[in-house]
């Protein structure tokens, strides 16, 4: 017997009964519980939440205690919207339906389908020719029935998967039995991979991330093919160890070399204490012995050495640690099997150019370039104080390069470092200042000389101003050094085991500022402020005798000084009005945009000896960002004798708001007995031709040796729901690589 309710049994029955359905509804998308209801019919719910409801006409049915909304059914409440053609309620078994156009709405998630089934008990229901979209990763799925089979997971048959939008997607996963977890993964048996109408890959057990929390399970894959390795295919998987640790495991196939395994360890311990362990190694099928083509094909020219080792590895990591009474520790680790490891792993997972901008961008420090053979391990302790800081280091040096045939050769370690120094600092309130440095080192090597060194140097200043115009500062500093030595290149026994050396400087330092303000009113800029600063300084440093000293590096040979320095700075500063609220911040933003400096010096005992040369190179520094997009960066050093370059250096940046960039490094140093030359240029380039496609390029060139070094380029694509990435690389000797990666958006990407 079915009776229509009256206003106050409609009211009710929305409160007690499809009210408290809808909050289990909910859970298809938010996972939220209202747990409870009452039998009697008294008020459950929230009066600060009540359902704004409507529907065109509700029914009761005694026998059954069922009650029926039907025709234009809406129920909302906080932004969550279901809408039916018909809504029923059996208060029994606790079961409910949605029937037609069912649509259920909660933030920017939604249901969508032909009907849809609840058990108000277990929380659990289905829903019939639909459709769940998530748009945390954007992601649709569709079926023929959807269930929710737990508070955040779904059991789906012959379903599809897909990011894209439309009816016709470019891309979607079918299976004929899918389970997807919010927060975790999907696993579809049977499924293929298909492009428009087309199937392309077929796998009958499929795994996809559903969200990009953490969560263990495997990445995707990354592959390739090289003339060094052969088809190559990488396969990472996850570790969500804790909330503050992870781990990343990795096997790389590669079909000339063999199969390289490696893990990444990280934790963090709070807001300035974290840490990073990489590993990775593989026994390498091929090797450089210098053999045939070996060189060619296996190891690279560039330096003299074979790498003759099959067994290679990389070791790295860093760690920043706080400590007892205000200290710090920091822990960098770098152990390589081989001077060409970095070559042969410098992109793609793990690679140098990976690790290095991880370590940058995580640690504030890098580890040295690819090209180093001698890699810094270190530890250090420091405590800062305001005026002070003090540091302990124990630094080591790996030799990466195991066929080097004079060990000794080898940088000395420094087991340990210490050092104490103070900044510039008034003495008692005086107008006299003082700073100092200070270190203990013990220098240690397998083969040669080892030993320890003191060294102390305070530095006293007057800084004054002369007409109220002119800085005038002179200083004086007394270095005092003392050495012990563990042992002696030489056996002779009239070498000093202990040896003192004091050297005092002097310098005296002047300028002064000559400034302008000129009305511009271009490009949003007020004003220009042009500085110029002219200095003078003078340096003295006695000539001293030394041979007699030991010698472990540059600090045990103090040169002689008798040299005036003369340099011109300029610097244009823009000044442009603040665009925030008046009260947020200063009236105006000042931008400097051009710095322009010359330096030269003039060695006075060679004027005095007569000798023809006495003025050092000229220096002179260009700095120019004319604006948002452009930066030039430049310096050199001219031989005033001569008139030729000994060194110039310059880096043009280009770029604009939509994404095309372009960069050239040009680098050039004259050769010397001290030096060798250096003649190369860095072009690299991208450019957005469309919203969707954009080419990139890179070419170095020896410039001196008349041969490139490297070359590549590169082409993207990318849509709504997908993108590729094409790459082919020519490296020296002419190894060339060509890589792919194709991301699907919302599930990572496959490829290298």
């Amino acid at each position: 017997m079915q009776h229509r309710l009256t206003y106050t049994q409609r009211r009710r029955f929305f409160k007690n009964g499809v009210g408290l359905w809808i909050v289990l509804t909910i859970l298809l998308i938010s996972g939220n519980a209202y747990h409870g209801y009452a039998s009697d019919g008294q008020d459950t719910q929230p009066a600060a939440l009540p359902w704004e409801v409507s529907a065109d006409q509700v029914t009761y049915e005694q026998a059954s205690d069922t009650y029926t909304a039907e025709g234009n059914v809406r129920i909302a409440r906080q932004g969550r919207v279901l809408t039916a053609d018909m809504v029923r309620l059996d208060q029994k078994s606790r079961q409910a339906w949605a029937e037609g156009n069912v649509r259920l709405l909660s933030g920017l998630d939604r249901l969508t389908g032909r009907s849809m089934q609840l058990d108000l008990n277990d929380e659990t229901g289905a829903l019939f020719g639909g459709t769940l979209f998530l748009s945390d990763n954007h992601m649709y799925v569709t079926g023929e029935q959807i269930s929710k089979t737990g508070p955040d997971s779904y059991h789906a048959k012959n379903a599809s998967v897909t990011t894209c939008d439309g009816d016709d997607p470019d891309w979607r996963i079918t299976g004929k039995d899918l389970k997807v977890t919010i927060e975790g993964y999907g696993f579809a048996k049977h499924s293929t991979f298909w492009a428009k109408q087309i199937p392309v890959i077929y796998t009958p057990y499929l795994v996809f991330p559903v969200k990009l929390k953490r969560q263990s399970g495997l990445l995707a894959p990354e592959f390739g093919v090289s003339d060094r390795k052969g088809f190559e295919y990488l396969q990472p998987f996850f570790w969500a160890i804790s909330d503050s640790t992870d781990a990343t495991f990795f096997a790389d196939y590669m079909a000339e070399r063999g199969v390289r395994a490696g893990v990444e360890y990280r934790y963090v311990a709070g807001d300035r204490a974290r840490g990073t362990f990489m590993a990775d190694g593989f026994d390498d099928r091929r090797v450089d012995d210098g053999q045939l083509d070996h060189s060619e094909r296996w190891g690279y020219t560039d330096d003299p050495y074979l790498r003759t080792n099959n067994g290679r590895y990389w070791l790295r990591g860093k760690i920043d640690q706080n400590l007892p009474l205000e200290m710090t520790a920091k822990v960098d680790l770098d152990v390589v099997s081989d001077q060409d490891y970095f070559q042969e792993f410098k992109s793609g997972f793990n690679g140098f150019n990976e690790t290095q901008n991880y370590f940058l961008e995580t640690f504030g420090r890098d580890v040295d370039d690819y090209t180093a053979q001698f890699r810094e391990n270190q530890l250090n302790i420091n405590r800062l104080w305001s005026r002070y800081a003090f540091n302990a280091d124990v630094r080591w040096y790996h030799d990466a390069v195991r066929s080097r045939p004079d060990s000794s050769a080898t940088p000395y370690q420094n087991l340990p470092e210490l050092s104490f120094d103070g900044i510039k600092q008034k003495i008692f309130g005086s107008p006299v200042y003082y700073d100092l440095l200070s270190s203990y080192t013990h220098f240690y090597r397998e083969q040669g000389a080892t030993g320890q060194r003191i060294d102390m140097y305070p530095r006293v200043y007057y800084p004054t101003r002369l007409f109220n115009a002119v800085s005038f500062e002179p200083s004086a500093g007394v270095r005092q050094t003392a050495w012990h030595m563990d042992r002696h290149n030489s056996a002779a026994v009239d070498l000093d085991t202990d040896t003192y050396r004091a050297i005092y400087d002097l310098k005296l330092d002047t300028s002064t500022d000559f400034y302008r303000v000129f009305d511009f009113e271009k490009g949003g800029i007020e004003r220009i402020k042009h500085t110029i600063r002219p200095q003078i300084v003078y340096h003295y440093i006695p000539d001293t005798d030394q041979t007699e000293y030991p010698y472990f590096d540059s600090l045990d040979r103090i040169e002689a000084r008798n040299l005036v320095t003369f340099a011109l700075t300029n610097n244009l500063i823009a000044r442009k009005p603040h665009t925030g609220a008046p009260t947020e911040g200063p009236d105006a933003v000042y931008i400097p945009f051009l710095r322009f400096r010359v330096e030269q010096g003039l060695d006075l005992d060679k004027v005095n000896s007569d000798e023809p040369h006495p003025w050092t190179d000229l220096l002179a520094e260009l700095d120019i960002m004319p604006g948002r997009y452009i930066r030039l960066d430049s310096d050199a050093l001219l031989d005033p004798y001569d008139g030729r370059l000994n060194a110039f250096n310059t880096a043009l940046r280009l770029w604009d708001a939509r994404g095309d960039w372009i960069s050239i490094d040009y680098r050039y140093t004259r050769e010397t007995e001290e030096r060798s030359k250096i003649n190369s240029i860095i072009t690299e380039a991208a450019w957005q031709v469309t919203h969707q496609w954009q080419l990139r390029g890179r070419y170095e060139r020896d410039v001196a040796g008349g041969a490139f070094e490297e070359s590549g380029f590169g082409v993207t694509y990318q849509s709504q729901c997908w993108g590729i990435d094409v790459d082919y690389a020519l490296e020296e000797d002419n190894n060339s690589s060509i890589s792919a990666r194709v991301r699907l958006t919302g599930l990572g990407s496959i490829g290298q």
